[in-house]
């Protein structure tokens, strides 16, 4: 229940800020006298960040992968030209690929359900910016690897892998 709240009151932090900004920035008799007391303002909005993307954390939990190998057969955590899904994928048990296959489904339906969310909230445009900006930093370097790595586990069937990178990017987008 208090997980449901928090965003609301992101929200509702991050918009009541972004007005009070504005109202100072537009009106030259305020702007003169409260301008230099802006900088209090910033920790409200980091306040107001961290309430909102809290929900993130959450989704991102789905994207992190403890598998054990052996040293040889070990995944290599390079760069994204050097990673083989599907080679990864033969070197893991069917446990494992159980696990992966669970993970990306959590991970679509946590993050559909935050992005609807998202999009249901009436907030001020530079609000919505901001919280997309940061949930897009926050998510989508994670998924991007944990695609790289398991993609392959649904052998390109979209049964258990919803987003491939450019969707996931469209989606991110289509929050701003």
């Amino acid at each position: 229940m208090l997980m449901g709240r928090k965003p609301v009151v992101g929200v509702f932090l991050a918009n009541s800020i972004t007005i009070i900004e504005r109202t100072i920035r537009d009106d030259p008799e305020l702007a003169p006298l409260l301008e230099q007391r802006l900088g209090m303002v910033e920790q409200w909005r980091k306040k107001a960040k961290a309430l909102y993307t809290e929900a993130c954390k959450d989704v991102s939990m789905h994207l992190f992968d403890v598998i054990h190998t052996s040293r040889s057969a070990r995944p290599s955590s390079g760069h994204a030209a050097t990673i083989d899904s599907a080679s990864i994928m033969k070197g893991l048990s069917s446990k494992d690929k159980e696990s992966i296959k669970t993970k990306f489904t959590a991970f679509n339906n946590s993050f559909d359900e935050m992005v609807a969310r998202h999009k249901s909230f009436s907030m001020e445009r530079e609000v919505r910016q901001m919280f997309a900006r940061d949930m897009q930093q926050m998510l989508e370097p994670l998924y991007v690897r944990f695609w790289d790595r398991y993609h392959e586990v649904d052998k390109g069937k979209g049964k258990y892998v919803k987003y491939d990178k450019v969707a996931i990017a469209a989606t991110f987008s289509s929050l701003y």
